[in-house]
């Protein structure tokens, strides 16, 4: 069976003027995008404070790994955060 000279079979069910991956699907990675990335960031900041102050980042713990740990944290944070913003 064809339609206007193309094969049903090969037609796109793509519909024109709408792209994919958008619409409702889009409003969650925008959310968790957005939280991810503010998280990351103020933990970056926060850590930074922290460190110029020569205040300890977390208690109990040697500087070094509470710094290592929390900047490692931060930085994974963000990039999750454009990974969710880059599948929109």
């Amino acid at each position: 069976m064809t339609h206007r000279g193309v094969s049903l079979g090969s037609r796109s069910r793509a519909v024109p003027g709408i792209e994919r991956g958008t619409g409702m699907e889009s409003g969650p990675a925008i959310f968790a995008g957005a939280a991810f990335a503010l998280f990351g960031a103020a933990l970056l900041l926060w850590t930074g404070a922290r460190v110029m102050h020569r205040a300890p980042v977390a208690h109990g713990v040697s500087p070094a790994t509470s710094i290592t740990l929390a900047t490692l944290t931060g930085v994974s944070f963000l990039v999750l955060g454009v990974w969710c913003f880059g599948r929109i």
